[in-house]
């Protein structure tokens, strides 16, 4: 090879991330991060992230709409940034399409599920195979009567006690480091999206919580409720963190 061509081949090599990737000296702390970063963070006082969570309805949809695709949502946790990557699956846990979220600093992966506590609806925190998983002893099914004992409620009043459901399910699952405030967010987008998957989804299997769900909200309701005011979007979170406070000190 001439000269020429072997320095051509070392401007060629030199531009490429592979010498970035290989560092110098074999240095372990040159290597770059492949993690990519989130899609959506969810950080802010409590006017930023209502104004955030408004923002997300057709990120949903999608999101609802092509299974196995995924959002990765970064959250603080005071120590860093948790990732929680949402997708829609078909099977697996459930045969109908539900949420997975996958923590990605552990690897752990839930499934939301519905289920019926009395005459209401419930959401069931789930492994793959659809086992209800437990957190110190108590096993994660929450109901709509566990936060909410009024009746004749109309959609969306029906949305945020879904949302503040889902609300308890992830300060149950993540434990205590995460914000109450981003706690509320991420329930927003969760229960909303759960909504979503049953209402765009071709649905073979119906059963109680499900007929239920389609019966009392629809896609307008959903849609109806990303529209609210910032303002009732905070006092919805305002009542999230009042009750997390009352449930968990």
């Amino acid at each position: 090879m001439s000269s020429l061509s072997r320095r051509r081949l070392l401007r060629i090599l030199l531009g490429t991330p592979l010498v970035a990737i290989v560092g110098c000296g074999g240095d372990s702390e040159t290597f770059p991060s492949l993690v990519p970063p989130p899609d959506l963070v969810l950080e802010g006082d409590e006017t930023q992230l209502a104004n955030l969570v408004k923002q997300q309805l057709p990120r949903l949809k999608q999101l609802a709409q092509n299974p196995g695709t995924s959002l990765r949502i970064g959250i603080p946790n005071g120590r860093g940034m948790e990732v929680l990557a949402f997708s829609f699956v078909d099977n697996g846990a459930a045969n109908y399409r539900h949420l997975r979220v996958v923590r990605e600093s552990t690897g752990e992966a839930v499934n939301l599920l519905w289920g019926m506590k009395g005459l209401l609806p419930s959401i069931r925190v789930a492994d793959d195979k659809g086992n209800t998983i437990s957190r110190n002893g108590r096993l994660l099914e929450i109901g709509f009567s566990d936060v909410s004992k009024s009746k004749g409620r109309q959609a969306l009043d029906w949305i945020a006690i879904g949302v503040k459901v889902a609300a308890v399910a992830f300060a149950l699952w993540l434990g205590a480091q995460i914000g109450r405030a981003i706690l509320g967010a991420i329930a927003f987008l969760a229960f909303n999206a759960m909504v979503l998957g049953l209402l765009v989804a071709s649905l073979a299997v119906i059963f109680p919580a499900i007929e239920w769900v389609l019966r009392n909200i629809s896609l307008q309701d959903v849609e109806n409720f990303f529209g609210q005011l910032v303002s009732d979007i905070i006092h919805l979170f305002t009542e999230i963190s009042q009750m997390l406070a009352q449930l968990f000190g």
